[in-house]
């Protein structure tokens, strides 16, 4: 999949069941908005949920996590996350 950056934000194709589209798509009609704006929303809210230890507990969960990375991997991984 693709990524296309605007203005600080990441742009991303879902593949989404009929089944999940159209629950979506109702759920998006009875709060005033488009499919797209609603799944955003519901994105966003979720990520705001999270807070730097969980996001550190859970990283911690996968094993690959665990792996020495080398100085460039280390300074590569950090510019990409901007620090």
């Amino acid at each position: 999949m693709s990524t296309i950056t605007l203005s600080n934000k990441k742009r991303k194709n879902i593949d989404l069941t009929e089944d999940t589209f159209r629950a979506l798509s109702v759920l998006a009609s009875a709060n005033g908005k488009n499919l797209k704006a609603y799944i955003e929303s519901i994105l966003n809210d979720e990520a705001k949920m999270l807070n730097e230890e969980t996001i550190y507990r859970e990283f911690l969960k996968d094993p690959e996590s665990q792996e020495i990375v080398s100085s460039d991997e280390k300074a590569t991984f950090e510019a990409w996350l901007g620090v």
